[in-house]
């Protein structure tokens, strides 16, 4: 087709879309009816959804390209190519907790139901392992296949001693006395005890090829091996040598196991009849190869654990000291179910600096080189607090938490709360106000290398703190003259970026923070919030409420270096608040990035920022900024790059000499404001703000189209308020709506 002719096709379209966005500020009558403003912007730039995303090739010189970065996760690729599949990928993580995370659906007895048999096994599986190495699909039963016979006769002390002949290699001289246990707990114990036999059987069969001197040296990494990792600092081959030995579908077949065994045992026990006046006081501890069996109902105020391979705490206040459902070199499986009680967990490890924490320890629900599993039933209000790697870490395993309901405390140095390497964290809390605390960072849903960390809360007005003063919390950041800290914390994906260092570069996991329902306060310093670096992909998602979320750098659905990132908010009237350096936020992407803010339904929202933010695009970035209704406020600078840019650099227009592909590569920012009668204001250095001169309804600015005679990448931009429209790629997702109050 000659040249004409292709200009004069790529321009019919833009002509004929000149009329309405000329009439933007005349409303449809028929709401139903409103235009897809997504698209006509995408037209109006002259480019289409096809020309979104990044597909690169590995013959570009200098790119970073994923067939030479180890541990990408199967989606990255894709997604990095087709970035508005980013809402649905966010969206069906959130669907999945909504669905299934409820207090009811975890307390009640198996029915056959569309939700299938095992709601903690299925989310293990949505959350845990099928992004990251798929094989598990939850079809069918729905279930890990758990049905261990018991002995019709002394069913628990028969349990105990093949156990113990298992664990021993020979039987035990005499049976455990088990008498001290009321009679009706036996059967659920016994059952509970011969299916975590099983999930054992395969953690040890995933970690066969290991010897004790490689399962020692990956908990001597523990100490350092997260903060050393996203530049590179320091190289631990131990991680790459156990990468390849490790049989990752035995190990996780082993960890869902654990998980349903947990549930199984959790409904078993609590359908048992509690005497009047409660259960009456006993304590029951056998030593196994495997660790402490410790079942009681202790009137103890403080109890001990030492290397349990299962803890069950019936009915009394439960305050414990020691390890918790945690893994150790010689202990692949820790499991811990406290049933109808409340209080604290952990001590003073939350207390010390990762320097003080004894090396090699994981004291909470983590799961390194294994399976550490902590769950807790009822409405008890409990406390947990742990120094380094716990409540809900993973590495070369899983680490999982889980807290049916109660005003909960969740308090952590640093890598938890839904964090792995390797492996996969999960925080999971089904209702409650409850409380998360990072006093340095590296959790609250953060996924290291080859790792998926996800904390999901599914009710409650809740609050989210990362330290974000770099005097208390350390790990200071020079984009904020040293004054903030590197969060890693609420939804982020991070890598090892040894391109700059030693060469051993590792792409990052999946991080996720879901919040489904409630009104819910976020608060952290630099990368943070929704935020993707190196390989990695950081997703924040809200359900609906009044929500403040509050940081400083990197943050709210931004990225750096070849990342997604992503915040999605389903409605509420929000504020996003930037302070400090306060910037690189609100969709901005920078260096190979998809970066999204979506903020959906008719809140009326507030959002601030000083510097290259609200849907800015730089380095060869796209970041999409959509605002879907609602009487908005938007105030930044009265110049800057804010509200739908891009960035101009000389090798976007020329090839360079030895590396070509920022000129292959396009750039796109959009910013879209839907509906409602906004405020655009532009705040000096000094003074009160004033309205900018860019940002009115009814209007666009920062318009850059495509050259359609250029070789080069697209480099487009536009920011637009729409008084009437829609999201038209959201089409086949309808707004969430909130649960009623």
């Amino acid at each position: 087709m000659p040249l004409r002719a292709k200009v004069l096709r790529r321009f019919v379209p833009i002509v004929l879309l000149l009329v309405p966005l000329a009439h933007a500020g005349e409303p449809r009558e028929d709401a139903k009816e409103r235009p897809d403003a997504f698209s006509e912007a995408l037209a109006y730039l002259g480019i289409t959804e096809q020309d979104l995303g990044y597909r690169p090739k590995a013959h570009w010189p200098r790119y970073p390209h994923s067939k030479t970065v180890p541990y990408v996760l199967p989606f990255f690729d894709d997604l990095l190519a087709h970035p508005l599949d980013t809402y649905m990928f966010t969206r069906s993580l959130g669907n999945a907790v909504e669905t299934l995370l409820t207090p009811e659906l975890l307390r009640a007895v198996p029915k056959d139901t569309k939700l299938g048999k095992e709601t903690l096994y299925k989310l293990g599986v949505m959350l845990a392992t099928e992004r990251r190495i798929g094989g598990f699909r939850v079809f069918g039963m729905d279930t890990a296949r758990l049905d261990h016979a018991v002995a019709e006769k002394q069913p628990l002390q028969s349990a105990l001693v093949r156990v113990l002949t298992a664990s021993e290699r020979e039987g035990p001289k005499t049976p455990p006395d088990v008498s001290t246990i009321p009679l009706a707990l036996h059967e659920p114990l016994a059952r509970f005890v011969l299916q975590l036999w099983d999930a054992r059987m395969w953690v040890e069969i995933g970690l066969r090829r290991l010897d004790a001197g490689q399962r020692k040296a990956v908990f001597l990494a523990l100490p350092n091996l997260a903060a050393t990792t996203p530049d590179g600092e320091k190289y631990f081959p131990i991680i790459d040598d156990v990468a390849r030995l490790i049989d990752e579908h035995s190990l996780h077949h082993g960890c869902l196991k654990a998980l349903q065994a947990v549930q199984n045992a959790r409904r078993a026990i609590g359908a048992v009849k509690v005497p009047e006046g409660g259960w009456p006081e006993f304590e029951f501890r056998l030593e196994t190869r495997w660790g402490e069996i410790l079942i009681d109902a202790s009137g103890t105020e403080i109890q001990q654990s030492k290397a349990p391979f299962l803890v069950v705490r019936l009915g009394a206040a439960t305050s414990m000291e020691g390890p918790v459902g945690a893994t150790s070199p010689e202990r692949s499986l820790s499991v811990a179910l406290l049933m109808g009680n409340e209080g604290t967990l952990g001590g003073p490890p939350y207390g010390r600096s990762v320097q003080e924490q004894p090396h090699g320890r994981a004291e909470m629900a983590s799961g390194v080189l294994g399976c550490g599993i902590v769950y807790a039933a009822g409405e008890g209000k409990h406390t947990y607090r742990t120094g380094h790697w716990g409540l809900g870490a993973g590495l070369f395993g899983l680490g999982a938490l889980i807290d049916e309901g109660g005003d909960d405390t969740y308090e952590l140095a640093s890598v938890g709360q839904g964090a792995a390497f390797f492996g996969a964290g999960l925080l999971l809390d089904a209702a409650g106000n409850d409380a998360y605390t990072l006093r340095e960072g590296d959790g609250m849903g953060f996924g290291g290398p080859n790792g998926i960390g996800i904390l999901a809360d599914r009710s409650g007005n809740d609050r989210y703190y990362a330290e974000p003063d770099a005097k208390k919390a350390g790990r200071a950041d020079y984009h904020s003259k040293d004054k903030i800290a590197v969060s890693n914390a609420m939804g982020v994906g991070s890598g090892r970026r040894g391109d700059i260092s030693d060469g051993h570069v590792w792409a990052g996991g999946l991080g996720a923070l879901i919040d489904v329902d409630g009104n819910d306060r976020y608060e952290a310093g630099n990368f943070s919030m929704g935020l993707g670096y190196w390989y990695g992909t950081g997703l924040m998602w809200d359900g609906g409420g009044d929500d403040v979320y509050r940081s400083v750098y990197f943050t709210q659905g931004s990225g750096a270096h070849f990342a997604i990132g992503a915040l999605i908010d389903e409605g509420g009237n929000d504020r996003h608040e930037l302070w400090e350096t306060a910037g690189a936020a609100l969709a901005f992407g920078w260096d190979v990035v998809n970066a999204f803010l979506i903020d959906r339904g008719d809140g009326n929202d507030y959002y601030e920022a000083d510097r290259i933010s609200v849907g800015v695009a730089e380095v060869r970035s796209n970041a999409f900024f959509l605002d879907e209704g609602g009487d908005d406020t938007y105030v930044v600078k009265p110049k800057g790059k804010f509200l739908g840019d891009v960035d101009d650099r000389a090798s976007y227009k020329q090839p360079g000499r030895t590396a070509d592909f920022p000129w292959r590569l396009g750039q796109v920012a959009v910013f879209l404001d839907l509906g409602g009668k906004d405020t655009y204001l532009g705040r000096p250095k000094e003074g009160e703000a004033k309205p900018r001169a860019q940002g009115a309804d009814g209007t666009m600015w920062n318009v850059r189209r495509r050259d359609p005679t250029s070789r080069a990448g697209m480099n487009v931009a536009i920011g637009r308020d729409v008084p009437s429209g829609r999201l038209g790629f959201l089409d086949p997702w309808p707004r969430r709506q909130p649960q009623a109050k």
